[in-house]
């Protein structure tokens, strides 16, 4: 007969087997869910005046509330992107063309070569052959074929996207409805102490809140900059490009970076060749490392965390997890530091 330290022993491995297939089966699920929280989080104010005036009938309001979010942000945003993708993965095919045969050929050749001197003129160097056209022409095609997917052609024809879409509205309306329950009943279900459950909530809340003032802030302060670019150039209608670059910051990977890049291609193909450079050189050193600044300094001064600590989450759980390592990187070492806390008070001596 199995002993109670035995079967307590067998029970925690047999436990610890089903959440790992647990968390295996929910591994694909896990982006369109981790989406609908931050989705969630930001139209929280929203939904609780929707709860109020359909007198607390939560699943109403959230999916008045879901409805809501899409009209004025999901679908605005998807459309942005298809068709700036749509524009880039066609001036992209025509520029390869142009590398590959058109006028652009002879120039791409003298420019390898040049390169290729260059290369084989440092010291201790070799004679090296940089096929420049050939170069240029690759990455013309990954980006275009990854950039392709995003298209409306694409999108329209994309069964994936469908069933992402339901699996989000899904986990939203769940989010909404029933958030505060099962951030409840998840807390609940930590082997912790009353108190210690507490102080990992607070952390988790003021982080997430924090997380998502720092996004909010970064997003304008990056529109404001790509509508002034887009004024200093001369493009028509800044102000609404700017309103555009800020909803575009929301999204991950793409960012605020999809609307000077597409400026720059602009440019490009008007023949603005020194313009295109000066707005690309712009947008990266000032747009783009704006996320850098603006976001740590939002979310630390909120939850009182060390810069280098705060860097290595972000760019540490973006790494690890994707696009939504932005918001689980923080959130996981406030869990991480609230548990440190508790260790160095209650099972460390003097």
């Amino acid at each position: 007969m199995i002993s109670p330290k035995g079967a307590r022993i067998a029970f925690l491995i047999f436990f610890g087997v089903l959440v790992a297939a647990f968390l295996y089966m929910a591994a694909p699920l896990m982006k369109a869910a981790f989406l609908a929280l931050i989705i969630a989080a930001i139209f929280h104010p929203v939904y609780v005046f929707f709860l109020k005036l359909f007198k607390q009938h939560n699943y109403i309001a959230a999916v008045v509330t879901t409805i809501l979010s899409f009209c004025t942000v999901l679908v605005p945003v998807v459309v942005v992107v298809a068709l700036l993708a749509s524009n880039i993965v066609e001036f992209a095919t025509k520029l390869a063309e142009q590398l590959q045969s058109g006028q652009l050929a002879p120039v791409a050749d003298q420019i390898g070569q040049t390169i290729s001197r260059w290369i084989s003129a440092i010291p201790g160097g070799s004679e090296i052959t940089f096929d420049l056209k050939a170069t240029v022409v690759g990455a013309l095609k990954e980006v275009g074929g990854f950039l392709y997917q995003f298209s409306p052609k694409m999108l329209a024809a994309t069964a994936k996207l469908g069933i992402n879409l339901v699996v989000l509205v899904i986990f939203l309306v769940v989010f909404l409805a029933e958030g505060s329950r099962l951030f409840a009943w998840l807390i609940k279900a930590l082997p912790l102490s009353v108190s210690h459950q507490q102080e990992i909530s607070r952390e988790i809340r003021v982080m997430i809140s924090a997380i998502l003032l720092g996004m909010i802030g970064t997003a304008i302060v990056q529109g404001i900059l790509v509508g002034l670019g887009f004024w200093v150039v001369g493009f028509s209608d800044p102000l609404m490009w700017g309103l555009i670059s800020i909803l575009a910051a929301f999204i991950p990977i793409v960012g605020a970076a999809s609307c000077y890049i597409g400026a720059v291609i602009v440019l490009l193909a008007m023949g603005r060749s020194q313009a295109a450079v000066m707005f690309l050189i712009y947008g990266m050193v000032f747009v783009s490392s704006v996320d850098n600044i603006i976001r740590p300094l939002v979310i630390g001064s909120h939850v009182r965390l060390h810069p280098v600590l705060l860097f290595v989450a972000l760019l540490g759980g973006v790494r690890a997890f994707g696009a939504i390592g932005i918001v689980f990187g923080p959130v996981l070492l406030a869990v991480f530091l609230a548990s440190l806390r508790i260790y160095q008070r209650e099972f460390t001596t003097a």
